[in-house]
């Protein structure tokens, strides 16, 4: 396991200047950081700033678009023709999730933010959890009651809906936290929501990645708008120990970061030239630096992504 210093998250600095953003976890304002369009989509021109809070390190878009479901376009979500299909894809692209789930839970209600149309979700329910899927995408909700057969609650706002529901076992979060502006409340929602000794479970961009200092502005995980904030693990752990959750595992090497590490070369460097001859012969050009690149950001905290495991404390 990497070791990792904590960032505690501070009161509102006097004196700092009103014109700046305020960071959405702890109200400290932002500095400059970096800006970017939406290289990945190309939705609009627009450019969007994104901001380092001064206490918490936070990395946050501001302003966030008032119309930031526009960016979600009906292709975002590929759905599966049928069950088998839906199955066979699950299984080739998210058995470690369900793999990781079941190193910490065996069982019980599980609830998950962000299913999209449900890979994760039918691994679950086949796993035998109690699936629950909180999901903006009202499409995405029809497919995952009538084709997966889960529990949908549609909803733009977990922090909100969470509180309506019984207690889970499992919350999980898989590349979801990122698209919240509100994340901090979800949090805490989720930690709330929690039975004791339940786990909360996240994967999500690394703001450390070496790829991130490389690329900066058009490296594929900012993916700008859509991504509205990007957690330093030490953030991510401060917050969750303040809302009573103890940390369980972290890592920037698992089978996550190591696939996305290769993946953000090859999107990265095919957004350059789009879907063309040139756009592919990048694409295979950043699969083979992702090899080439493995004992570097296998080592240390420098993963594309990362993954946390929590789990709540016990009442005394």
């Amino acid at each position: 396991m990497n070791t990792v210093m904590l960032t505690a998250a501070a009161s509102p600095k006097a004196g700092a200047p009103v014109d700046m953003p305020r960071c959405p976890a702890c109200s400290n304002h932002g500095d400059a950081y970096i800006s970017a369009p939406d290289y990945n989509r190309r939705l609009s021109p627009q450019v969007f700033a994104y901001f380092e809070c001064t206490a918490c390190k936070l990395i946050f878009c501001d302003p966030v678009p008032d119309d930031l479901g526009a960016y979600y376009t009906e292709d975002y979500y590929d759905l599966p023709a049928d069950l088998a299909a839906h199955g066979a894809r699950a299984r080739a692209l998210q058995q470690w999730k369900i793999d990781t789930v079941l190193r910490f839970a065996q069982g019980g209600r599980l609830a998950e933010i962000g299913p999209a149309y449900g890979l994760f979700a039918h691994l679950a329910k086949v796993a035998g959890f109690d699936v629950t899927g909180i999901e903006m995408d009202a499409r995405c909700c029809t497919y995952l009651r009538d084709v997966v057969g889960i529990t949908a609650v549609q909803s733009n706002d977990a922090a909100a809906a969470l509180p309506a529901l019984e207690p889970f076992d499992v919350i999980v979060l898989w590349q979801a936290v990122e698209h919240l502006p509100n994340y901090h409340d979800v949090l805490r929602a989720a930690a709330a929501q929690l039975k004791p000794g339940g786990v909360l479970i996240l994967d999500t961009p690394n703001p450390a990645a070496f790829q991130f200092k490389v690329l900066g502005r058009r490296w594929v995980h900012l993916d700008a708008p859509r991504h509205v904030v990007l957690i330093p693990v030490e953030t991510l752990k401060a917050q969750a120990e303040a809302a009573g959750l103890e940390p369980v595992w972290l890592t920037a090497s698992n089978i996550s970061a190591n696939g996305f590490n290769g993946w953000g070369w090859a999107h990265t460097f095919k957004n350059y030239f789009g879907d063309n001859i040139l756009g592919s012969a990048a694409h295979f050009g950043g699969r083979v630096l992702g090899k080439l690149l493995i004992p570097v950001e296998r080592t240390g905290w420098r993963g594309s992504t990362y993954t946390a495991v929590f789990r709540k404390r016990a009442i005394p």
